[in-house]
């Protein structure tokens, strides 16, 4: 970035980076009315070159606060403070939107950053959100390097300078585009890196046809942006609404060289049949989820409908041969001490436990066959009373381990 401060009197102060003062980031005036300051973008947090350069990745816009100060050492003041910003120029189309302008070096369609010597290219300038009210021509192209060695492409008619070394431009009104082929990749003898800068010119509508002649005279290698570029005739610069600049650099490989830097990608997915794979697989997820909710749901409606039925109290329970009924669910009374009254009784598979008394219901005894407490004379079947029977005999004495006395 090249940063030119005009006075209206000699200036013998500074022009710097706000916040730096090493000698890359600042400049002292000569007593002259015009003070320049070059800065380096390209520079890493931490170099001796580095400035404070503020970079906006969504933009690519490059930012510096500057600061131009009456003396060269103390801060006054009437020091003054600026930011100077450098990246995409735009204008506003039809639909009020700010429409930017491009230049890239393509292959494939693909836009890259590393070049191999001596292989094609196609040289792209282009405008964001076209709508078809402007058109855009391609004029004043040339190559430079560091040092500012130039190389001019398109001269300021927008024909090529030599036809050898790149086409005229085709243009794509419906996509706003301008595309121009590179036959043959060169470089600079000094450096491997390469910069393609272009004047873009805004027409209202569509930018008239330049016929361009084959046999041109090559023009003179540009030393800098000329100011008096509008050579054109009165009815093609009567369309023009503005020129705008831009700009791409790129790195210049010799064949057989490993890319140092990786592919950029530009939006899109490669290969394309990748994107169907992807949206088959979301939709069979999105089948997945909708199947497994609503499964879920049923098995928790199923479980919370069986935790009701389990809950529900029961009018006659299993019987639990471990168990010491007492006789109240089956309208049975119980004596203590041989009185009167009802009892019921239960036996187990293993012992054999009777209760008699003098109830005037039926007693019920169970035996086990072949019991060291059956008598000789007993039944093999449960023996049945008559309540109304005035015979009774004494109490039973015999019983298990379950009987006691109360």
């Amino acid at each position: 970035m090249t940063i030119n401060v005009k006075t209206n009197q000699s200036f013998y102060g500074a022009v710097q980076s706000r916040d730096y003062r090493s000698p890359s980031c600042m400049t002292y005036g000569n007593g002259s009315h015009m003070t320049t300051l070059g800065i380096n973008l390209l520079a890493n947090n931490g170099a001796p070159d580095y400035c404070g350069v503020l970079v906006n990745n969504k933009t690519e816009e490059r930012s510096l606060p500057i600061a131009v100060r009456v003396h060269k050492t103390l801060e006054l003041a009437d020091d003054k403070f600026y930011v100077i910003t450098c990246g995409k120029a735009g204008f506003k189309n039809a639909r009020n939107e700010t429409s930017l302008v491009s230049l890239k070096l393509l292959e494939k369609g693909k836009r890259i950053h590393e070049a191999v010597y001596s292989h094609p290219y196609t040289l792209r300038a282009d405008i964001s959100r076209p709508d078809g009210t402007y058109g855009i021509r391609v004029k004043s192209c040339f190559a430079f390097s560091k040092r500012n060695s130039t190389v001019s492409l398109i001269d300021d008619r927008g024909c090529p300078v030599n036809p050898r070394v790149i086409s005229q431009f085709k243009y794509d009104e419906k996509v706003g585009a301008a595309d121009a082929t590179l036959y043959s990749m060169f470089r600079f003898p000094e450096s491997s890196e390469v910069h393609f800068q272009c004047d873009i010119a805004v027409c209202k509508g569509v930018c008239p046809d330049v016929q361009c002649e084959t046999d041109l005279e090559p023009l003179p290698a540009a030393q800098a942006r000329a100011q008096d570029k509008d050579i054109y005739s009165t009815e093609t610069s009567s369309n023009d609404e503005g020129v705008l600049m831009a700009s791409t650099s790129v790195f210049v490989l010799d064949p057989g060289d490993s890319p140092t830097v990786q592919e950029l990608c530009e939006g899109g997915v490669n290969p394309p049949w990748l994107l169907y794979l992807c949206i088959a697989f979301g939709i069979m997820f999105l089948i997945m989820l909708i199947i497994n909710i609503f499964l879920c749901s049923a098995m928790t409606c199923s479980c919370a409908r069986t935790e009701v039925i389990e809950k529900e109290p029961s009018i006659i329970e299993d019987y639990d041969p471990y168990r010491s009924w007492h006789g109240s669910q089956y309208g049975s009374r119980y004596s203590l001490n041989g009185k009167p009254g009802y009892t019921s009784g239960g036996s187990t598979m293993n012992s054999t436990r009777s209760i008699s008394t003098n109830s005037d219901h039926y007693a019920i005894v169970h035996s086990r066959p072949g019991s060291r407490y059956s008598a000789p004379g007993s039944h093999k079947a449960a023996t049945l009373s008559h309540p109304h029977h005035h015979n009774r005999g004494p109490p039973s004495n015999i019983g298990s381990h379950y009987s006691g006395k109360l």
